[in-house]
C-alpha cells in the first residue's frame, strides 16, 4: 500500500465527504465516462436518482447542488457553497447546463435530480444513479455510482476498496509494522511515509500539495474567526466571540485549538471551502494543531509543515486500514484526533515511540462514542466534537512526550474499537433516527 496524501487530506466544499463531494465526484466521473465513449456531443438530457442515505438526507447536504456542479465539471477543489449555489441558480434560471463546460443541454435540476425516498437498493448506503439520452429519447449510457465516504466514488460493479500501487519500499498497515519498519529502516514515521509517497509523486510535488493543503486550512480558519452569523438550519456560529474571548486570557495552546477546530467545522457546515482530514466531519483537529503551531513556531515553517502532515497521514492510513471507519462517524473524529496528535508530536521533536502514543492517547476517548446529528446536519455534536478532540490532541501529544519509553497499544486500541462500532446499532451511526436526532437538546 501507499499513503497517496491527496487522499488524506482533501481540498472541497462541506459539509459531508459521501453526502457532498461524493455526489460532485460521481457527477465528475460520469461526464468524464461520456466523454471517453464519445457520447458528450450526443446528449441532449441527463437524469440522475439518488438512493439510500442520499434520498434521505442529501437535500440538507447540498446533493443536488453538488450535483449540478459535477456536470458542469467544476474542480472539487475549487468548490464552496456559495459556487455551488451560483451553478443550481443558473441551470433553474437556464433549464439547462454545460455538461464539462462545454455542450449545452436541457436540464432543470429539480425536475431532473430526484431523491428516491420510494425505492431502496441492495446496497443501503449512499448511491447515484445516472442516464443520459439523446435527442430521441433513447438511452446512450448509465451508470450506478456508490460513495462510500472519504469523498470516493466506485461503479457498483468494481470493489469499493481499490488501492494504488502495491510496491512500496516501507510497506505497513499497522502500528505494529510501521514501528518495526521505523527501527529496522532507522526512519521517523513522516521519512517512511514520504518514501512511500514517492511512488507515485516526486518528493517536491509532495512539498508543494502538502504546502497547499496548510495553507487551505489556514484559509478555512481564517474565514471561520471572521465569519458571523448562523448557519443552515438556525445555529449561531461561535468561533468569532470564542476567540475574542480567548484574545482577553492567557489562553492555553489546547484551548486556541478548540476553537481553530470549530472555526473549522463551522466552515463546513455552511459548506465553505475546507480540507477533510480524513473527513469533512472531522476537518477541525488537523487543521487547528498544524495552524496553531505554525503560528507559535514559525522556525522552518515549511519544513515542519510538511513532516506534520506526513506523519499524521501514516497514522491516518494505518488507522483507516483497519476498517475502523465501519465504528461510525465519531470514528472519524477520533482518527482525525489521533492524526493531529501524531503530526504535532512528531513536530515537538518527539521519538516514533511518542507518536505512536501521542495518536493512541488522543483516539482512546473516542471508543463506543455514537453520533446521530439532528436535523441530518453535520453540526450537532459534530461541531463540539471536533473541538474537543483537537484540545484533547495537544494534551495526548503533551503527555505523550512525557514518558520516556513509552509501550504503544495502539493496535489492541483499535481492535475494541472496531469490535464496538460493529456492536452499535444502525440507528447510531448518523442516520437521524436515534440519539440527539430525536432527543433534541437546546445547546
Amino acid at each position: 500500500m501507499y499513503l497517496n496524501v491527496a487522499g488524506a487530506y482533501r481540498i472541497g466544499p462541506g459539509p459531508s465527504s459521501s453526502q457532498t463531494v461524493g455526489p460532485l465526484e460521481a457527477a465528475r466521473r460520469f461526464v468524464h465516462e461520456l466523454a471517453a465513449d464519445g457520447l458528450v456531443t450526443r446528449t441532449s438530457r441527463v437524469r440522475v436518482e439518488l438512493y439510500g442515505a442520499l434520498a434521505c438526507t442529501g437535500r440538507e447536504l447540498g446533493a443536488q447542488r453538488a450535483v449540478v456542479a459535477g456536470l458542469a465539471g467544476i474542480p472539487t477543489a475549487s468548490c464552496d457553497a456559495a459556487l455551488l449555489a451560483r451553478c443550481t441558480a443558473d441551470a433553474d434560471n437556464d433549464r439547462s447546463i454545460a455538461l464539462a463546460g462545454r455542450h449545452r443541454i436541457g436540464f432543470h435540476p429539480s425536475r431532473d435530480v430526484v431523491f428516491r425516498v420510494d425505492q431502496a437498493l441492495a446496497y443501503d448506503g449512499n448511491a447515484l444513479g445516472f442516464a443520459a439520452f439523446d435527442a430521441a429519447g433513447q438511452t446512450l449510457a448509465s451508470r450506478l455510482y456508490l460513495s462510500p465516504g472519504d469523498g470516493v466514488v466506485v461503479a457498483d460493479d468494481e470493489p469499493a476498496g481499490r488501492r494504488g500501487p502495491a510496491r512500496v519500499p516501507y510497506p505497513f498497515t499497522t502500528a505494529t509494522d510501521l514501528a518495526k519498519a521505523a527501527r529496522e529502516y532507522r526512519k521517523r514515521i513522516g521519512d517512511l511515509a514520504l518514501a512511500n509517497e514517492c511512488v507515485v509523486q516526486s518528493p517536491g510535488e509532495v512539498r508543494t500539495t502538502l504546502l497547499r493543503v496548510a495553507d487551505a486550512m489556514r484559509a478555512s480558519i481564517e474565514r471561520g474567526l471572521a465569519t458571523d452569523g448562523t448557519l443552515p438550519g438556525g445555529r449561531v456560529r461561535r468561533a468569532p466571540a470564542h476567540a475574542d474571548a480567548l484574545r482577553a486570557t492567557r489562553a492555553s495552546a489546547s484551548q486556541w485549538c478548540a476553537v481553530f477546530a470549530t472555526a473549522v467545522a463551522e466552515e463546513n457546515a455552511a459548506g465553505g471551502r475546507i480540507v477533510a482530514a480524513p473527513s469533512n466531519g472531522a476537518a477541525g483537529p488537523v487543521a487547528a494543531l498544524l495552524t496553531h503551531y505554525r503560528e507559535t513556531k514559525p522556525l522552518n515553517v515549511e519544513e515542519r509543515t510538511v513532516e506534520f502532515l506526513l506523519a499524521a497521514a501514516a497514522i491516518g492510513g494505518v488507522l483507516r486500514a483497519s476498517g475502523l471507519v465501519h465504528a461510525g462517524c465519531q470514528s472519524e473524529v477520533g482518527v482525525a484526533s489521533a492524526m493531529a496528535a501524531a503530526g504535532y508530536t512528531a513536530v515537538l521533536g518527539g521519538t516514533n515511540e511518542h507518536v505512536l502514543l501521542a495518536a493512541e492517547l488522543a483516539l482512546e476517548p473516542h471508543l463506543g462514542l455514537a453520533c446521530d446529528p439532528e436535523g441530518a446536519r453535520i453540526q450537532q455534536p459534530c461541531i463540539e466534537r471536533n473541538a474537543a478532540a483537537a484540545g484533547r490532541a495537544v494534551t495526548a501529544a503533551q503527555n505523550a512526550m512525557r514518558q520516556p519509553a513509552p509501550r504503544n497499544s495502539l493496535d489492541a486500541l483499535v481492535r475494541s474499537m472496531v469490535d464496538r462500532g460493529r456492536q452499535m446499532a444502525g440507528r447510531h451511526k448518523q442516520a437521524s433516527l436515534g440519539g440527539i436526532a430525536v432527543n433534541v437538546a437546546d445547546c
